[in-house]
């Protein structure tokens, strides 16, 4: 009996055991189950903390991107502005110096024809001296062998 009772003794004891190693185990397991638990929660943690990162990184660039665009719009506007203007102006230079080219033209045509009027004019004042002339020396009775030169004579001005 007593044989019995020490080998019910030591299965006891050996049972004993294995439910101790079997909890130390299921605690270790249930541990390391918290531990990567808490290992994935800090690393979905970190992981929402880069994505914010990224993002704020993100819209600071795009807003960046966006104020540059609009400084770039802003001195392409003025700089197309600048060339309208300098356009104007030349073609408003252009246009002054056709009339002005035109005015002078027309005072020249103008000068020409007073300066033409003026000759005919001159001519006409001739012509009528020479017809006066050749009317007083006919009258006078002078022969016409010294008026006929003048008679020919053709008046250039």
């Amino acid at each position: 009996m007593r044989a019995k009772r020490a080998s019910e003794l030591a299965d006891r004891q050996a049972r004993e055991k294995e439910r101790r190693e079997a909890e130390i185990r299921s605690k270790l397991n249930q541990e390391l189950l918290e531990t990567r638990k808490l290992q994935s929660l800090e690393k979905e943690r970190r992981l929402q903390e880069q994505a914010k990162v990224d993002r704020d990184e993100f819209q600071r660039i795009i807003h960046q991107q966006k104020l540059e665009r609009e400084i770039e719009m802003r001195m392409e506007a003025d700089r197309e502005e600048r060339m309208k203007d300098h356009s104007q102006q030349l073609k408003k230079q252009i246009a002054i110096n056709e009339e002005k080219k035109f005015q002078d033209k027309r005072a020249l045509l103008e000068e020409g024809k007073k300066i033409k009027d003026n000759l005919a004019n001159e001519r006409r004042v001739l012509e009528a001296i020479k017809t006066q002339k050749l009317s007083e020396l006919n009258s006078l009775g002078v022969a016409s062998k010294y008026t006929s030169e003048l008679a020919r004579k053709r008046i250039l001005i």
